[in-house]
């Protein structure tokens, strides 16, 4: 039984590691989640500020507006591809959150088990321990009826 409890107990601080490891990824993620978010919003900005700028110009010329078109081509592609990074980083987050809970789960269960078969052991030797005090408590016993 000892042995059982050895390798369940490794086994238990193995998932342990394994868990937290994955929840130091998650935390990672989550950052970098925060930092495109904040990418994306700054992006918004900068594409309403430049369309502002241009109303905001006395005379707009043929070369103003295709500069200004290509610059806001060009911001709208990049708020596209940053929606849609945020987009897979957000099912990703997900994904690692699910992995997270059963990891979780599994230690629990470990840790469950682990005290099970702690307190089975202990009921065990003091089961033994009974029986031994009752063994000669009936030796005394019988030597004294002799």
């Amino acid at each position: 039984m000892d042995g059982k409890l050895k390798a369940v107990g490794k086994l238990q601080q193995l998932e342990e590691k394994r868990r937290d490891r994955i929840g130091q990824q998650l935390d990672v993620m989550r950052q970098r989640h925060a930092y495109l978010s904040a990418q994306l919003s700054q992006l918004s900005a900068l594409k309403a500020h430049a369309g502002q700028s241009a109303l905001l110009r006395p005379s707009l010329n043929s070369a103003t507006l295709m500069n200004l078109n290509s610059v806001d081509q060009m911001l709208q592609k990049m708020l596209r591809h940053q929606e849609q990074e945020q987009a897979v980083m957000q099912a990703e987050c997900a994904s690692m959150q699910k992995v997270l809970a059963g990891k979780h789960a599994r230690v629990q269960g470990l840790e469950n088990v682990l005290e099970r078969w702690r307190k089975k052991q202990s009921y065990e030797k003091a089961k033994k321990e009974q029986r031994l005090i009752e063994d000669i408590i009936n030796s005394r016993f019988k030597r004294k009826a002799i």
